[in-house]
């Protein structure tokens, strides 16, 4: 299976070049890469450029500004046509030598039901990997997905037929808050599958400039949280929400009704009457704490 991954580069001259490195040590060598770069041409685009001297398999695009979104999903119509798979690389991880072997693996057998691949990941610090994210113990779900993200980019392998309807479907999620949820999102919605690995398959490197990061203990996780009460967390699902509108003759039956039944319950006048609908929903956080922090959220009007 040939997989086409898309590096999103954006003016940084660290760890790019260990992140490749790790690419190039995959136990699966049936790979392509873009490095598709939407920063200022700095030190880090001349590191990237010399590396399609060295590697046929790697070529470089210099983008539009666009935004993180933007350069992954129109990211996809830069692969070759012939990739039988499609993935994305964040340009300061490390990934471990067996991710693509494992996505692949698990890929293998669904012919032209369209099928996305995500994973945990270990946490790397500059001490070294310091744990691992949390483990999702939920099976994936469109309902899950509605108000949560389960399949973070950097470990995202989606078949040919999921590569496929990303590439139709990626002008239509311009507005989405996170290219991944959103895929998630459309993957399950369209009656897709999805696979969670509960393997760890890539090294997440936490730093000062993680357009999101982790986020799952501690401080970031209180911040998190309080951010919730400012509407960030409401914004967010209106924007995964408009861009599901925009491919609503795609989904399921099943998935059409829950989508509406979910958007009727959020407009419930009072907090009361918008924790009873909401709570007659399948839709549920992975975590006991994250879903009850969910509720209060609906209570609060703040989801």
């Amino acid at each position: 299976m040939k997989v086409g991954i898309v590096l999103g580069l954006h003016d940084s001259p660290l760890w790019v070049t260990d992140q490749i490195r790790s690419i190039q040590d995959q136990s699966h060598t049936d790979w392509v890469m873009v490095i598709r770069d939407d920063g200022p041409q700095t030190e880090t685009s001349a590191l990237a450029q010399s590396t399609t001297q060295r590697d046929a398999r790697i070529s470089y695009r210099c983008a539009e500004p666009a935004g993180f979104v933007a350069n992954f999903l129109m990211g996809l119509h830069d692969l070759p046509a012939d990739c039988e798979a499609g993935a994305f690389s964040d340009q300061d991880d490390i990934w471990n030598s067996d991710k693509l072997a494992r996505a692949v693996d698990a890929l293998r057998d669904f012919g032209d039901r369209p099928a996305l691949y995500c994973a945990r990941r270990h946490v790397l610090t500059e001490r070294g990997i310091v744990g691992d994210t949390l483990l999702y113990t939920r099976p994936p779900s469109f309902a899950n997905a509605l108000i949560e993200n389960i399949a973070p980019g950097n470990t995202i392998v989606l078949n040919r037929a999921a590569l496929d309807l990303a590439r139709r479907t990626a002008p239509l999620a311009s507005g989405v808050f996170a290219h991944d949820w959103w895929l998630y999102q459309l993957i399950s919605g369209v009656g897709g599958i999805v696979i969670y690995d509960p393997e760890p398959v890539v090294q997440y490197r936490q730093h000062s400039q993680n357009i999101l990061g982790a986020g799952e203990h501690g401080l970031t996780w209180l911040t998190n949280k309080l951010a919730v009460t400012k509407g960030l967390y409401r914004a967010r699902i209106d924007q995964q929400t408009a861009a599901l509108r925009t491919v609503y003759d795609r989904l399921t039956p099943e998935n059409q009704a829950l989508l509406d039944r979910f958007c009727a319950a959020r407009r419930a006048k009072g907090p009361l009457s918008r924790l009873r609908a909401m709570r007659r929903l399948p839709v549920r956080r992975q975590g006991t704490l994250s879903h009850l922090t969910f509720l209060a959220a609906v209570v609060c009007d703040y989801a």
